[in-house]
């Protein structure tokens, strides 16, 4: 396997995500979703990575990193994605790899970059069905979007006590008082233009 031409370094945010094999599903039950989360959360105390976002897909994942030691994404990666195939392979009394390759990586190069990426990270559970020219049919969609558990938007909402997230990196960026100037909002009104974001995204 090549060696990648990303390099992680201290202080660095990196969009990371991977998939199922054969876009398999990785989370087939609400226990599955749950036992990710709690090692990423042992792990990123242990790799000192921060979490600045997250989405949980059935057969995908997204993670928005930030790198604060001289301990590798890498380290804490493959600590969370082992851990996570062995449980996965265990329970399912299946063989073989659990996901496409390994975790694709891409810096993170600029704030306007950082804004957007999140956004489609907390956006993803939608994605693929939002369709701003119906609002009846996008308010639904939001309320699904704001009842979503395996993602970090409900943190930055405030729904959640004990968030996996460090949302305050994001929200500076935003106003605190003014709905119409929230990350709510930009988030909510957000629509990806997957053309222009594609170069931007994750790709090793």
């Amino acid at each position: 396997m090549p060696a990648r031409s990303v390099v992680f370094v201290p202080d660095g945010c990196y969009h990371v995500y991977n998939r199922g094999s054969e876009k398999r599903s990785i989370f087939q039950s609400d226990r599955d979703y749950k036992k990710f989360l709690h090692r990423t959360k042992e792990n990123a105390q242990k790799f000192s990575i921060t979490i600045l976002c997250y989405c949980l897909m059935p057969n995908h994942f997204h993670f928005l990193l930030q790198q604060t030691s001289d301990l590798p994404i890498t380290a804490f990666m493959n600590a969370v994605q082992l851990g996570h195939a062995k449980f996965f392979n265990t329970k399912y009394e299946r063989i073989g790899p659990l996901y496409q390759s390994r975790f694709k990586a891409k810096p993170v190069i600029s704030d306007e970059y950082l804004l957007q990426l999140s956004a489609y990270i907390h956006k993803n559970p939608i994605a693929s069905l939002f369709d701003s020219r119906n609002p009846s049919d996008s308010r639904n969609l939001l309320d699904r979007l704001h009842a979503y558990p395996y993602s970090s938007y409900r943190e930055y909402l405030g729904f959640e006590s004990k968030p996996l997230s460090k949302p305050d990196t994001i929200l500076a960026y935003f106003s605190q008082t003014q709905p119409k100037l929230s990350y709510q909002a930009f988030v909510e009104n957000f629509i990806p233009d997957l053309e222009a974001l594609t170069p931007l995204l994750a790709h090793e």
